[in-house]
């Protein structure tokens, strides 16, 4: 039987929500916007991310070069054994068992278009189990999983804190991929300069400057996520959608302003504009699909995908109750 995972406190969310604001804010900020003490504040942290309730991821961003939602059709029975090998691809950074018409659904990326296409061809064609597979090529990100917020803090707590992530950053523009550093800090996105320039043999005023460039620079997202299941939004759906080229643009920013939403991407294909969101039931989501009939009248609703469950998220390994068990580095560069 699935154990039923005990909703957290109203401290443990506002944790949650206050690193999803700023991921690498020291325990005394945290401590300050919260009005609780830092010592309090690292032991509750440390408790969530242990249990895998929670976690701060780092991944590359503007070094993915291609990237591609996949929907994916396996043999009878198959879906299980496909989805536990493609978890171990670095390319396949989300992996999710889903319902109505595939099995599965994934998304890669990769540092070039080349790359992508020799993923999709050539890896997944090689997997024993997979009989199809369609490709949606990413031509544009609107929003994604780390600008996606809980709403546990209040506005002075929230704007305290994008003060002090605006302030924390610094550092030229121009700097080189850093790919080693990018994946050594990919699993824990909190660790410390010591730790971080222990494990690439550099000083810690060194690490300090590259990282501090690259989160400048955005090649470097931090995100902080939760189980699905503790969010209070239980259920994500992806809507493929159809917009008129000429109002694609316009379509797609006022779509990712919604607070349900946590990714929205432009695709090349007829298909052309996908939103995955993060509702609390089903009919929430039919709500919603409603709601956006009513106020984006140039989108029109062609398909929906349910995640059944989730085996990976921005390379987090997840059991079945979606709590963080591992981790796979998002080594586009592999």
């Amino acid at each position: 039987m699935t154990e039923i995972l005990s909703p957290l406190s109203e401290l443990d969310l506002a944790l949650v929500n206050a690193l999803q604001i700023s991921p690498r804010a020291p325990w005394s900020e945290l401590a300050k916007a919260l009005d609780v003490d830092a010592a309090t504040v690292a032991r509750r942290w440390e408790r969530l991310r242990a249990a895998g309730h929670a976690w701060v991821t780092a991944y590359p961003y503007r070094d993915a070069g291609g990237g591609a939602l996949i929907e994916i059709d396996c043999a009878p029975g198959q879906a299980g054994a496909v989805a536990d090998t493609l978890s171990t691809d670095p390319h396949a950074v989300t992996v999710e068992h889903a319902a109505g018409g595939r099995d599965l659904l994934i998304t890669a990326m990769a540092t070039t278009f080349g790359a992508l296409s020799r993923y999709i061809v050539d890896r997944l064609g090689s997997i024993s189990g997979i009989t199809a597979t369609r490709a949606h090529l990413i031509t544009r990100s609107y929003t994604e999983g780390s600008v996606w917020r809980l709403t546990s803090l209040s506005r002075s707590q929230q704007e305290a804190l994008a003060v002090s992530r605006r302030a924390a950053a610094g550092g030229p523009q121009q700097l080189p991929a850093y790919a080693q550093l990018v994946t050594a800090i990919g699993e824990n996105g909190r660790m410390s300069l010591s730790e971080l320039a222990e494990l690439l043999d550099i000083s810690v005023n060194t690490a300090s400057r590259r990282l501090n460039r690259l989160l400048e620079s955005g090649r470097l997202v931090l995100r902080c996520d939760l189980a699905r299941s503790l969010s209070g939004s239980p259920v994500a759906v992806t809507f493929f959608g159809t917009v008129a080229a000429e109002h694609l643009d316009s379509t797609a920013r006022e779509l990712a302003r919604l607070p349900e939403i946590r990714q929205c991407l432009a695709l090349a294909g007829p298909r052309n504009l996908i939103a995955t969101v993060w509702v609390s039931s089903l009919v929430d989501a039919q709500d919603l699909e409603v709601r956006l009939a009513a106020t984006l009248p140039h989108l029109r609703i062609a398909d929906r995908v349910v995640a059944l469950r989730a085996v990976k998220l921005m390379g987090r390994l997840l059991d079945p109750d979606g709590r963080a068990v591992g981790f796979v580095p998002i080594n586009l560069w592999a």
